[in-house]
Protein backbone atom coordinates (compact mmCIF):
# COMPACT_ATOMS: atom_id res chain seq x y z
CA UNK A 1 0.00 0.00 0.00
CA UNK A 2 2.64 2.50 0.94
CA UNK A 3 4.70 1.54 -2.33
CA UNK A 4 1.55 2.05 -4.23
CA UNK A 5 1.21 5.38 -2.49
CA UNK A 6 4.18 6.64 -3.41
CA UNK A 7 4.24 5.89 -7.20
CA UNK A 8 0.84 7.49 -7.14
CA UNK A 9 2.03 10.45 -5.86
CA UNK A 10 5.39 10.33 -8.27
CA UNK A 11 3.30 9.99 -10.94
CA UNK A 12 0.59 12.84 -9.52
CA UNK A 13 3.92 15.10 -9.19
CA UNK A 14 5.41 14.40 -12.94
CA UNK A 15 1.95 15.09 -14.08
CA UNK A 16 1.64 18.07 -12.10
CA UNK A 17 4.88 19.68 -13.03
CA UNK A 18 4.64 18.73 -17.07
CA UNK A 19 0.47 20.39 -16.98
CA UNK A 20 2.69 23.40 -15.17
CA UNK A 21 5.49 23.89 -17.33
CA UNK A 22 3.26 23.56 -20.68
CA UNK A 23 1.25 26.21 -18.93
CA UNK A 24 3.91 28.67 -18.48
CA UNK A 25 5.50 27.43 -21.42
CA UNK A 26 2.17 28.29 -23.66
CA UNK A 27 1.66 32.03 -21.58
CA UNK A 28 5.10 32.93 -22.26
CA UNK A 29 4.77 32.10 -25.93
CA UNK A 30 1.40 33.58 -26.16
CA UNK A 31 2.80 37.40 -24.61
CA UNK A 32 5.85 36.91 -27.19
CA UNK A 33 3.98 36.50 -30.12
CA UNK A 34 1.54 39.24 -29.02
CA UNK A 35 3.87 41.29 -27.55
CA UNK A 36 1.47 44.16 -26.86
CA UNK A 37 4.48 46.39 -25.73
CA UNK A 38 6.57 45.60 -28.76
CA UNK A 39 9.23 44.34 -26.85
CA UNK A 40 10.28 41.93 -29.23
CA UNK A 41 8.86 42.76 -32.40
CA UNK A 42 6.27 44.65 -34.52
CA UNK A 43 2.41 43.63 -34.29
CA UNK A 44 2.00 40.56 -36.56
CA UNK A 45 -1.05 38.76 -37.79
CA UNK A 46 -3.51 42.04 -38.38
CA UNK A 47 -2.85 43.25 -34.91
CA UNK A 48 -2.58 46.82 -34.66
CA UNK A 49 -0.46 49.13 -33.06
CA UNK A 50 -2.26 50.57 -29.87
CA UNK A 51 -0.55 53.20 -27.82
CA UNK A 52 -1.29 53.83 -24.40
CA UNK A 53 0.39 53.32 -21.59
CA UNK A 54 3.53 55.41 -22.35
CA UNK A 55 5.90 54.39 -19.48
CA UNK A 56 5.83 50.79 -20.42
CA UNK A 57 5.36 50.92 -24.07
CA UNK A 58 7.60 53.51 -25.47
CA UNK A 59 10.92 51.41 -25.00
CA UNK A 60 9.56 48.58 -27.22
CA UNK A 61 8.26 51.10 -29.71
CA UNK A 62 11.73 52.88 -30.20
CA UNK A 63 13.09 49.84 -30.52
CA UNK A 64 10.75 47.28 -32.90
CA UNK A 65 8.07 49.44 -34.73
CA UNK A 66 9.04 51.57 -37.99
CA UNK A 67 9.63 54.97 -38.37
CA UNK A 68 12.10 57.34 -39.67
CA UNK A 69 11.10 60.58 -37.62
CA UNK A 70 10.36 60.85 -33.61
CA UNK A 71 7.79 63.32 -32.04
CA UNK A 72 9.13 62.78 -28.00
CA UNK A 73 9.21 64.46 -24.80
CA UNK A 74 6.49 65.39 -22.03
CA UNK A 75 2.50 65.69 -22.10
CA UNK A 76 3.48 69.04 -23.58
CA UNK A 77 3.77 67.20 -26.99
CA UNK A 78 0.85 64.18 -26.18
CA UNK A 79 -1.98 66.61 -28.26
CA UNK A 80 0.56 66.90 -31.69
CA UNK A 81 -0.52 64.63 -34.11
CA UNK A 82 2.06 62.22 -36.35
CA UNK A 83 -0.29 62.86 -38.99
CA UNK A 84 0.86 66.43 -39.45
CA UNK A 85 4.59 65.81 -40.07
CA UNK A 86 3.40 62.78 -42.04
CA UNK A 87 1.83 64.80 -44.14
CA UNK A 88 2.69 68.02 -44.09
CA UNK A 89 6.86 67.53 -43.65
CA UNK A 90 7.02 63.84 -45.18
CA UNK A 91 7.77 62.43 -42.15
CA UNK A 92 7.46 58.71 -41.39
CA UNK A 93 6.70 59.47 -37.19
CA UNK A 94 6.72 57.42 -34.50
CA UNK A 95 4.71 59.00 -31.09
CA UNK A 96 7.21 58.40 -28.09
CA UNK A 97 5.60 61.26 -25.72
CA UNK A 98 6.18 60.51 -21.93
CA UNK A 99 4.47 62.78 -19.71
CA UNK A 100 6.99 63.94 -16.77
CA UNK A 101 9.90 62.35 -18.59
CA UNK A 102 13.04 63.87 -16.86
CA UNK A 103 16.20 63.95 -18.09
CA UNK A 104 16.97 60.67 -17.30
CA UNK A 105 13.93 59.33 -18.74
CA UNK A 106 14.69 61.12 -21.92
CA UNK A 107 18.54 59.35 -22.04
CA UNK A 108 16.96 56.16 -22.24
CA UNK A 109 14.20 56.63 -24.41
CA UNK A 110 17.23 58.13 -26.82
CA UNK A 111 19.22 54.88 -26.10
CA UNK A 112 16.08 52.72 -27.47
CA UNK A 113 15.45 55.37 -30.62
CA UNK A 114 19.43 55.31 -31.68
CA UNK A 115 20.18 50.98 -30.65
CA UNK A 116 18.20 50.47 -34.20
CA UNK A 117 20.31 49.76 -37.15
CA UNK A 118 18.09 52.05 -39.10
CA UNK A 119 19.14 55.95 -38.95
CA UNK A 120 16.21 58.20 -37.66
CA UNK A 121 16.18 61.73 -39.67
CA UNK A 122 14.12 64.23 -37.20
CA UNK A 123 13.74 63.74 -33.70
CA UNK A 124 10.83 66.83 -32.42
CA UNK A 125 10.82 66.97 -28.83
CA UNK A 126 9.89 70.01 -26.11
CA UNK A 127 12.22 71.14 -23.07
CA UNK A 128 10.55 72.36 -19.62
CA UNK A 129 12.27 73.44 -16.71
CA UNK A 130 11.94 70.51 -14.40
CA UNK A 131 14.22 68.41 -17.29
CA UNK A 132 16.70 71.43 -16.56
CA UNK A 133 16.57 72.05 -12.65
CA UNK A 134 15.54 69.10 -11.19
CA UNK A 135 18.46 66.49 -9.99
CA UNK A 136 19.17 64.35 -13.29
CA UNK A 137 18.03 61.07 -11.92
CA UNK A 138 15.02 61.77 -10.83
CA UNK A 139 11.48 60.40 -11.68
CA UNK A 140 7.91 61.59 -11.93
CA UNK A 141 6.75 58.02 -12.87
CA UNK A 142 9.56 55.15 -12.14
CA UNK A 143 10.70 53.18 -14.89
CA UNK A 144 10.37 49.54 -15.56
CA UNK A 145 13.48 49.18 -16.26
CA UNK A 146 13.20 45.24 -17.12
CA UNK A 147 11.36 47.17 -20.19
CA UNK A 148 14.75 49.56 -21.49
CA UNK A 149 17.39 47.52 -20.57
CA UNK A 150 18.63 44.14 -22.82
CA UNK A 151 19.08 41.65 -20.38
CA UNK A 152 16.58 38.84 -20.77
CA UNK A 153 16.76 37.29 -17.85
CA UNK A 154 14.18 39.42 -16.47
CA UNK A 155 12.22 39.35 -19.16
CA UNK A 156 9.62 37.01 -16.97
CA UNK A 157 8.51 40.34 -15.47
CA UNK A 158 6.89 40.93 -18.90
CA UNK A 159 6.14 37.53 -19.71
CA UNK A 160 4.34 36.78 -16.84
CA UNK A 161 2.67 39.89 -16.39
CA UNK A 162 -1.25 39.95 -15.53
CA UNK A 163 -1.54 43.29 -17.26
CA UNK A 164 0.37 42.11 -20.16
CA UNK A 165 -1.34 39.06 -20.83
CA UNK A 166 -4.58 40.65 -20.41
CA UNK A 167 -3.65 43.33 -23.53
CA UNK A 168 -2.46 40.45 -25.48
CA UNK A 169 -6.24 39.34 -25.40
CA UNK A 170 -6.93 43.03 -26.37
CA UNK A 171 -4.80 42.95 -29.09
CA UNK A 172 -6.02 39.53 -30.34
CA UNK A 173 -9.62 41.23 -29.88
CA UNK A 174 -8.66 43.97 -32.15
CA UNK A 175 -7.00 41.80 -35.33
CA UNK A 176 -10.43 40.40 -34.87
CA UNK A 177 -12.38 43.64 -35.02
CA UNK A 178 -10.45 45.27 -37.29
CA UNK A 179 -9.22 48.02 -35.10
CA UNK A 180 -6.74 50.47 -36.52
CA UNK A 181 -3.36 51.75 -35.58
CA UNK A 182 -3.73 54.60 -32.91
CA UNK A 183 -0.10 56.33 -33.36
CA UNK A 184 -1.71 59.35 -35.00
CA UNK A 185 -3.99 60.42 -32.02
CA UNK A 186 -2.44 58.77 -28.76
CA UNK A 187 -2.01 59.82 -25.30
CA UNK A 188 -4.01 62.87 -26.17
CA UNK A 189 -6.33 64.58 -24.36
CA UNK A 190 -8.13 67.23 -25.85
CA UNK A 191 -11.46 67.40 -24.30
CA UNK A 192 -12.52 70.98 -24.42
CA UNK A 193 -14.02 71.05 -20.79
CA UNK A 194 -10.90 70.38 -19.03
CA UNK A 195 -9.21 73.96 -19.64
CA UNK A 196 -10.86 76.88 -18.37
CA UNK A 197 -9.56 80.29 -16.51
CA UNK A 198 -11.30 78.84 -13.35
CA UNK A 199 -9.87 75.47 -13.53
CA UNK A 200 -6.28 77.17 -14.07
CA UNK A 201 -6.59 79.45 -11.32
CA UNK A 202 -8.27 77.00 -9.07
CA UNK A 203 -5.06 74.76 -9.59
CA UNK A 204 -2.86 77.81 -8.66
CA UNK A 205 -4.40 79.39 -5.79
CA UNK A 206 -3.14 77.31 -2.80
CA UNK A 207 0.68 77.56 -4.24
CA UNK A 208 0.04 81.08 -4.43
CA UNK A 209 -1.01 81.67 -0.72
CA UNK A 210 2.11 79.83 0.39
CA UNK A 211 3.75 81.82 -1.50
CA UNK A 212 3.31 84.81 -0.30
CA UNK A 213 2.79 84.28 2.56
CA UNK A 214 6.45 82.97 2.08
CA UNK A 215 7.45 85.22 -0.03
CA UNK A 216 11.39 85.69 -1.36
CA UNK A 217 12.65 89.31 -1.56
CA UNK A 218 15.38 89.65 -4.16
CA UNK A 219 16.84 86.64 -6.30
CA UNK A 220 17.90 83.54 -5.12
CA UNK A 221 21.75 83.58 -4.62
CA UNK A 222 22.11 79.82 -5.57
CA UNK A 223 22.24 80.33 -9.59
CA UNK A 224 25.63 78.48 -9.87
CA UNK A 225 24.63 75.49 -8.73
CA UNK A 226 21.30 75.37 -10.90
CA UNK A 227 23.84 75.87 -14.15
CA UNK A 228 25.55 72.68 -12.34
CA UNK A 229 22.33 71.15 -11.96
CA UNK A 230 21.15 71.91 -15.52
CA UNK A 231 24.18 70.81 -17.20
CA UNK A 232 24.46 67.72 -15.48
CA UNK A 233 20.68 67.35 -17.27
CA UNK A 234 21.85 68.53 -20.84
CA UNK A 235 24.81 65.57 -20.16
CA UNK A 236 21.97 63.20 -20.12
CA UNK A 237 20.67 64.76 -23.70
CA UNK A 238 23.85 66.31 -25.65
CA UNK A 239 26.05 63.59 -26.00
CA UNK A 240 23.13 61.98 -28.66
CA UNK A 241 23.01 64.97 -30.58
CA UNK A 242 26.63 65.13 -30.73
CA UNK A 243 27.01 61.39 -31.64
CA UNK A 244 23.79 61.64 -34.39
CA UNK A 245 25.41 64.26 -36.28
CA UNK A 246 22.80 63.10 -39.56
CA UNK A 247 19.95 63.39 -37.23
CA UNK A 248 18.05 67.19 -36.69
CA UNK A 249 16.40 67.62 -33.17
CA UNK A 250 14.05 70.06 -33.20
CA UNK A 251 13.74 71.39 -29.59
CA UNK A 252 10.96 73.73 -28.55
CA UNK A 253 10.51 75.61 -25.08
CA UNK A 254 6.39 75.40 -24.71
CA UNK A 255 4.38 78.77 -23.81
CA UNK A 256 3.53 78.50 -20.17
CA UNK A 257 0.67 80.79 -18.39
CA UNK A 258 1.85 83.77 -16.94
CA UNK A 259 0.71 82.24 -13.22
CA UNK A 260 3.79 79.95 -13.98
CA UNK A 261 5.79 83.27 -14.26
CA UNK A 262 3.65 84.47 -11.55
CA UNK A 263 4.91 81.89 -9.12
CA UNK A 264 8.89 82.25 -9.98
CA UNK A 265 8.19 85.67 -9.46
CA UNK A 266 6.88 85.34 -5.69
CA UNK A 267 9.80 82.58 -5.01
CA UNK A 268 12.31 85.15 -6.84
CA UNK A 269 13.45 82.39 -9.16
CA UNK A 270 12.96 84.70 -12.14
CA UNK A 271 15.71 85.87 -13.48
CA UNK A 272 17.39 82.83 -12.42
CA UNK A 273 15.46 80.56 -14.36
CA UNK A 274 15.58 82.74 -17.38
CA UNK A 275 19.44 82.59 -16.93
CA UNK A 276 19.06 78.62 -16.80
CA UNK A 277 16.70 78.66 -19.98
CA UNK A 278 19.26 80.65 -21.87
CA UNK A 279 22.38 78.44 -20.75
CA UNK A 280 20.57 75.86 -21.81
CA UNK A 281 19.71 77.00 -25.28
CA UNK A 282 23.12 78.33 -25.61
CA UNK A 283 24.65 75.06 -25.39
CA UNK A 284 21.55 73.21 -27.65
CA UNK A 285 23.26 76.24 -30.21
CA UNK A 286 26.47 74.84 -30.44
CA UNK A 287 25.42 72.03 -32.44
CA UNK A 288 24.61 72.41 -36.36
CA UNK A 289 21.93 69.96 -36.37
CA UNK A 290 19.76 71.08 -33.25
CA UNK A 291 17.16 73.99 -33.74
CA UNK A 292 15.72 75.65 -31.15
CA UNK A 293 12.15 77.35 -30.92
CA UNK A 294 10.88 79.36 -28.22
CA UNK A 295 6.90 80.16 -27.20
CA UNK A 296 7.52 81.39 -23.77
CA UNK A 297 6.75 84.59 -25.00
CA UNK A 298 3.45 83.94 -26.97
CA UNK A 299 1.99 86.88 -24.73
CA UNK A 300 -1.68 86.16 -27.04
CA UNK A 301 -1.60 82.86 -25.52
CA UNK A 302 -0.10 82.98 -22.23
CA UNK A 303 -1.68 85.54 -20.78
CA UNK A 304 -5.41 84.15 -21.67
CA UNK A 305 -5.87 81.43 -18.56
CA UNK A 306 -8.78 80.32 -20.52
CA UNK A 307 -6.00 78.76 -22.66
CA UNK A 308 -4.88 76.51 -20.26
CA UNK A 309 -5.73 73.53 -17.92
CA UNK A 310 -3.60 74.24 -14.94
CA UNK A 311 0.00 76.84 -15.11
CA UNK A 312 1.45 74.67 -17.99
CA UNK A 313 -0.83 73.00 -19.86
CA UNK A 314 -2.17 74.56 -22.71
CA UNK A 315 -4.93 73.84 -25.41
CA UNK A 316 -4.37 71.40 -28.00
CA UNK A 317 -5.37 73.83 -30.76
CA UNK A 318 -1.85 75.80 -29.43
CA UNK A 319 0.32 72.55 -30.27
CA UNK A 320 -0.89 72.87 -33.93
CA UNK A 321 0.37 76.54 -33.97
CA UNK A 322 3.71 75.10 -32.36
CA UNK A 323 3.63 72.95 -35.25
CA UNK A 324 2.81 75.49 -37.93
CA UNK A 325 5.38 77.67 -36.51
CA UNK A 326 8.07 75.21 -36.49
CA UNK A 327 7.25 73.89 -40.12
CA UNK A 328 7.14 77.99 -41.24
CA UNK A 329 10.60 78.63 -39.33
CA UNK A 330 9.37 80.95 -36.81
CA UNK A 331 9.93 81.41 -33.34
CA UNK A 332 13.45 80.54 -33.72
CA UNK A 333 15.84 81.25 -31.26
CA UNK A 334 19.43 82.05 -32.59
CA UNK A 335 23.12 83.15 -31.10
CA UNK A 336 22.09 87.01 -32.24
CA UNK A 337 18.07 86.80 -31.02
CA UNK A 338 18.68 84.67 -27.60
CA UNK A 339 20.12 87.17 -25.77
CA UNK A 340 17.26 89.80 -26.33
CA UNK A 341 14.28 86.57 -26.21
CA UNK A 342 15.58 86.30 -22.53
CA UNK A 343 15.72 89.99 -21.77
CA UNK A 344 12.45 90.71 -23.38
CA UNK A 345 10.66 87.76 -21.11
CA UNK A 346 12.54 89.00 -18.00
CA UNK A 347 10.81 92.63 -18.42
CA UNK A 348 7.09 91.20 -19.39
CA UNK A 349 7.27 88.64 -17.04
CA UNK A 350 8.62 90.84 -13.75
CA UNK A 351 5.92 94.31 -15.11
CA UNK A 352 2.97 91.84 -15.82
CA UNK A 353 -0.01 92.71 -13.79
CA UNK A 354 -0.84 89.25 -11.44
CA UNK A 355 -2.99 90.84 -9.61
CA UNK A 356 -5.83 91.19 -12.40
CA UNK A 357 -6.07 87.51 -12.26
CA UNK A 358 -7.21 87.10 -8.52
CA UNK A 359 -9.14 90.49 -7.76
Amino acid sequence: MMRDGKRYFRKFLTIFIVVFMCYCLGVALFVVITDPFYQYHAPRFGMPVIMEDAVYQTPGAAKNLEYTDVLMGTSMTENFHTGWFDEELGWHTMKLSYSGARSNDLKAVFTAIFSRQEPVEHIFMDLNDYQLTEISWTAYVVRPEYLYDDCVLNDYKYVYNRDVIARGWERVLDAVWGVPDNIDSAYTWEDSELFGREITLNTAVDTRAQLLQNRTEGEDENRDEKIVTCQENLDNILPFIEENPETEFIVFLPPYSMLYWEQLVLKGELEDMLEVYRYAMKQLLQYDNVSVYYFQNEKNIITNLDNYRDTCHHRPEYNRYIFEAVRDGKNRVTEENLGQTIEDMYEFAVDFDYNSYWE
